[in-house]
């Protein structure tokens, strides 16, 4: 239920503080134990980071999804991490994302790659 309003809420994409709750409650689902709500939460971000209003609150979570895309045991997650990056990117973070994501792709899965 809780995704399905953060969801309402990025649709709208019309009450900045909204949008930036809804950024923050997502990154706390970032160190969850549970799979699925890592995923959940990157996905919902992605929809986030295309946002005017939210793109900041989004570039705030940045180490933490450079670990998932690193870290995470699961290439679904990982994959996931890895389009966030990409949706974040912008003229402020661009060097150290590309880096990052060179240095990732190095030993990445070949779905990864893709």
């Amino acid at each position: 239920v809780l995704f399905e309003a953060i969801n309402l809420i990025i649709h709208n994409d019309s009450e900045p503080n909204l949008l930036v709750r809804a950024c923050n409650q997502l990154g706390q689902f970032l160190s969850n134990r549970e799979t699925n709500l890592r995923y959940l939460a990157l996905e919902s971000m992605c929809n986030l980071a295309t946002s005017d209003f939210s793109h900041e609150a989004v570039k705030k979570h940045k180490e933490v999804i450079i670990l998932s895309m690193k870290m995470e045991k699961d290439v679904s997650v990982r994959q996931q991490a890895v389009d966030l990056l990409y949706a974040m990117c912008d003229k402020t973070n661009a060097e150290e994302i590309v880096q990052e994501m060179l240095n990732y792709l190095e030993t990445a899965d070949y779905s990864i790659r893709e």
